[in-house]
This record gives structure tokens, sequence and C-alpha cells, in this order.
């Protein structure tokens, strides 16, 4: 009898370990869930708004994987993007002309050919200084968005602000 009477105290403290085990790890999962998505609906969260209010936007560009389909070109609104090899001019596809005062204050003549803002000589490229991301345009980069092999990314090595990148699209369509 007390043999038996240790037998069932040491089965039952066996089994209350195991439930304890399992409601801790419950609990600690629990607390890995609820936190992991917390945490990711508050980073996207900040992420809307810092991008909007306070980030900088980046100009976009077009990364080696391009297969030079084509299929960015026609969608940008400020034709800043251009063949591989193919020089650019502020004056294709906007209202600039002659001599003109860019908005980081470099004077420059608009019709003259530019080889250097994105300038490369295998894929298609993204003349930095004309990029407005569509913002006034559309809702997202359409070159961005009809890009069948998505090389078109922002450029971490351009950065402006929204009210920077509206300022430049309105500085470009008078």
């Amino acid at each position: 009898s007390f043999n038996h009477f240790q037998n069932c105290k040491l089965i039952f403290h066996k089994i209350t370990k195991l439930f304890i085990s399992f409601f801790v790890f419950i609990s600690f999962l629990q607390f890995i869930i609820v936190d992991y998505f917390y945490y990711t609906i508050t980073l996207d969260l900040k992420t809307i708004f810092l991008r909007k209010y306070i980030y900088y936007n980046m100009a976009i560009k077009i990364t080696d994987d391009c297969i030079n389909c084509g299929a960015c070109e026609p969608e940008c609104p400020n034709n800043a993007i251009y063949e591989e090899d193919q020089p650019w001019k502020y004056t294709d596809g906007t209202g600039l002309t002659g001599n003109i005062t860019l908005p980081n204050g470099n004077l420059v003549n608009a019709d003259n050919e530019n080889t250097d803002g994105g300038f490369v000589e295998d894929f298609y490229f993204i003349a930095t200084d004309k990029c407005t991301e569509c913002r006034g345009f559309h809702d997202e980069p359409q070159c961005a968005a009809v890009c069948p092999v998505d090389c078109c990314v922002p450029d971490e090595d351009n950065s402006e602000t929204e009210d920077q990148l509206l300022a430049k699209k309105d500085w470009m369509h008078l």
C-alpha cells in the first residue's frame, strides 16, 4: 500500500511536470507569435509613416538582372528610362529647355547629352536626376510595376523626400 502510494505520487508528479512544461512551452510560443505579429504590424505602420513624412524616398535604379525587354521605358512619365549606351537629356519628355538650374543648385544646359546619373552600357538605365518614383502621376513606380524580372529597385545612393520628388516633377513639367 505504501509502495502503491509512492508510485501514484511519482506518476502524479511526472504528469504535473509534463503539464507545466507543456503550458510553459505554449505560453512561450504564444509570446513569440504575438510578439512577431505586434512588431510586424508596428514596423509596417512605422515604415509607412516614416516613408511618407520623415524618411527619404529613393530614385529607382535598374539592376544588372535587366533582360532589356523595354517594358519599362514607355511607362515612365518623366522619360527617365533609356536604352543601354544611349545618352539622355533633360529635355526628353519634359518642359525643360536651354540653361536650367537643377534642384540641387547646379547650372546645366537641358539640351546637352548626359552620360552620367545612371548611364550604363549593358542594360536599360534610369537617369536619377529625372526619376520621381512616378510621384504626382501614379501610386507606385511604373517601371517596377511592369518589370517582368523585378530589376527596378530603390537606389539607396539617391534619396529625396516626397516633397522634393513632387517639386522635381513640377519643375520638369511646367
